[in-house]
């Protein structure tokens, strides 16, 4: 489809995408986040560890993940493990959320943490806003209580003057797994009909996206045409990378780091995705921690 020619124009985000407009945020750090993973595995296989969980402990599956961001920034975060009901309230409490070690005051002064869950079909951003309530909790405040399960990604906004770590606890996912991604509207059609969805991997493994008969990587199922749309942190801006080819003939990903395999996606960090191909695909993935 000519990606090599239309890649820079991609360059501009598509206006029918309505990917959030992060340019209108006022930063003070760009620090690069710092990601500290540590997931509580037993019995990992070395093919498992070769495309990197960070660091593995304990005896089961149960673990936690624990993601800095940076003062007045926005990261794109994903919750990397199932919590109960994977409701916002139970994957990230009042003490998953610190500032040098002490959870996020109940009083009202530390109201500093805004979520931006982004929804395909209205096109636009559900807000969900940390309230403290004076009970000792505080709670989450949005449109709704639908969950954020692994494989979904959202923006995480940290509007304190101060970093904020964020620790999700849960078990890691296992089976098989299949995250759904839209894909055109009307397949085949021009100009392209691609949805804009938001994800990022069920397993939390931290590798380059890659594509499913890439071996190494976390096999996105790459194809012809694709954009993703990466975030780099300490520059607060997006990283554009498109994929041209045939994944396992002369497939590659082009853009951002000039990397074949595409972006390196860190545990519990998101990406958008502009899906060509069928209505609905899936990212399935297969993973036992046995």
């Amino acid at each position: 489809m000519g990606l090599k020619k239309n890649f820079k124009k991609q360059l501009t985000l598509p206006v029918e995408s309505d990917i959030f407009r992060a340019h209108t945020v006022t930063t003070e750090h760009k620090s690069h986040m710092r990601t500290k993973t540590l997931v509580l595995a037993a019995a990992l296989s070395a093919a498992a560890l070769a495309t990197s969980m960070a660091q593995i402990f304990s005896v089961n599956s149960v673990g936690y993940v624990k993601v800095s961001v940076p003062a007045h920034s926005l990261a794109m975060l994903a919750n990397p493990l199932n919590g109960t009901a994977n409701d916002l309230n139970t994957i990230l409490p009042i003490n998953a959320m610190t500032i040098a070690g002490v959870p996020l005051k109940d009083d009202g002064s530390q109201d500093g943490a805004v979520i931006f869950l982004y929804d395909t079909p209205s096109r636009g951003y559900k807000i969900y806003i940390w309230s403290g309530n004076g009970d000792g909790t505080g709670s989450w405040v949005g449109p709704d209580s639908n969950p954020f399960n692994p494989g979904q990604g959202f923006f995480f906004f940290n509007v304190l003057s101060s970093q904020l770590d964020v620790t999700f606890v849960g078990e890691v996912p296992q089976g098989s797994l299949s995250n759904p991604i839209p894909g055109e509207k009307n397949p085949g059609a021009f100009p392209s009909t691609a949805q804009l969805s938001q994800r990022s991997s069920q397993v939390p493994q931290q590798g380059s996206l890659g594509a499913a008969t890439m071996v190494g990587t976390l096999l996105f199922p790459a194809a012809d045409g694709d954009f993703v749309y990466g975030w780099d942190v300490a520059g607060q801006m997006y990283v554009l990378y498109g994929y041209s080819g045939t994944p396992g003939v002369d497939g590659s990903w082009l853009g951002g780091n000039n990397d074949p395999a595409g972006p390196v996606l860190p545990v519990a960090n998101s990406f958008f995705v502009l899906k060509n191909g069928p209505t609905l695909q899936s990212w399935t993935r297969t993973f036992s921690v046995n």
